[in-house]
């Protein structure tokens, strides 16, 4: 009873244009609503998936930050070390060229009475950041002009390298040494503007005169006159002299004291030798460098006017008179003279 009653139902429906039109209708509506269930599906896992990628993002910017901020520092450090590593190959060589420092060379050289008797400049070398150039050279004056020259040549602001140096006295030529010095001159290789530390640098020292010469002969009369050395000649005068078998000594005034003067003797801002003593003067042999050569001359000291030149045996005696004729005090020797 029942079926046929759902049957003869399904039947009227079926036959009835509403019916069949609602029937399409809801098959329509299940279409669509499968088709947006799936689209919003889809758009939901893009959305969920792009969420994910942009957190991991964000983390990763993080990072980068972070290693950014620390960088920061790193690079202020590098900027820094970029400035001193141009100041240094600046100071390789102090702004200046080869021919500058050959120049210079020549000028501090004549100023200290040098003679350069040998320069070869030898075929550089190249390495990372800077070239270098070998110096060999050979140079003949005094101790105190050599030993003043290489303290003003060697505290310039270029860096010179000094990888040999050797001293030996000139054969024949009392007074004088060859030095043999081989250097290093260092460039950049390239024109770099000035450092801003320069206007800091200090001034150089002064240089000053050695005190002794080690390769002078020792001699207590060379280490009495001592005195007399550097003083010029027109400031000296001869008052007397004293003989006693054959040697002659001259007695020399200065600075209201006397001086026992002998041959071998040093005087005079040249350090002139005392070649020769006669009873009425003194000859003093001088080097001087002049017009690119050593030089020799003789300069004189005579009996000043209103002395006597005498001759003893009895040195102590007769410098006790003279020295007392004369004013100074007779206890500063033996025999009353400044030695």
């Amino acid at each position: 009873m029942r079926w046929s009653v759902l049957s003869r139902w399904q039947d009227d429906a079926a036959r009835s244009p509403v019916s069949r039109a609602a029937t399409v209708g809801l098959g329509v509506l299940l279409v669509l609503a499968g088709g947006y269930w799936l689209r919003v599906h889809d758009t939901r896992a893009a959305y969920r998936q792009g969420s994910l990628l942009e957190a991991q993002q964000m983390q990763a910017l993080q990072a980068r930050q972070s290693l950014a901020e620390g960088l920061v520092p790193a690079e202020a450090a590098l900027i820094q070390e970029q400035h001193t590593l141009q100041e240094a190959r600046w100071r390789l060589s102090g702004g200046a060229s080869m021919s500058d420092l050959l120049d210079q060379l020549a000028l501090t050289g004549r100023s200290h009475g040098l003679l350069f008797e040998q320069l070869d400049i030898g075929q550089e070398v190249q390495a990372v950041g800077y070239r270098q150039i070998p110096l060999q050279m050979q140079v003949s004056g005094s101790y105190a002009g050599l030993r003043a020259w290489l303290d003003e040549w060697l505290q310039q602001v270029r860096l010179l390298q000094v990888v040999r140096a050797q001293l030996e006295p000139a054969t024949g030529r009392p007074g004088l040494l060859h030095l043999h010095l081989q250097v290093h001159a260092l460039e950049a290789g390239e024109e770099l503007p000035a450092p801003a530390s320069l206007a800091d640098e200090p001034a150089r020292q002064r240089v000053t005169a050695p005190l002794l010469d080690p390769f002078a002969p020792w001699s207590t009369r060379r280490r009495a006159q001592e005195g007399l050395i550097g003083v010029p000649l027109e400031q000296l005068e001869m008052v007397g002299s004293l003989s006693r078998a054959g040697s002659t000594h001259a007695l020399v005034r200065w600075a209201g004291r006397v001086y026992r003067v002998a041959e071998g003797d040093h005087l005079g801002r040249e350090e002139g030798e005392v070649v020769k003593v006669d009873p009425d003067q003194v000859e003093i042999r001088e080097r001087l460098f002049n017009d690119a050569a050593w030089q020799e001359r003789s300069s004189y000291l005579t009996l000043s006017r209103g002395s006597s030149a005498g001759s003893t045996d009895d040195w102590t005696k007769r410098g006790d008179r003279s020295v007392g004729a004369l004013g100074v005090d007779a206890g500063t020797g033996d025999d009353g003279l400044q030695r």
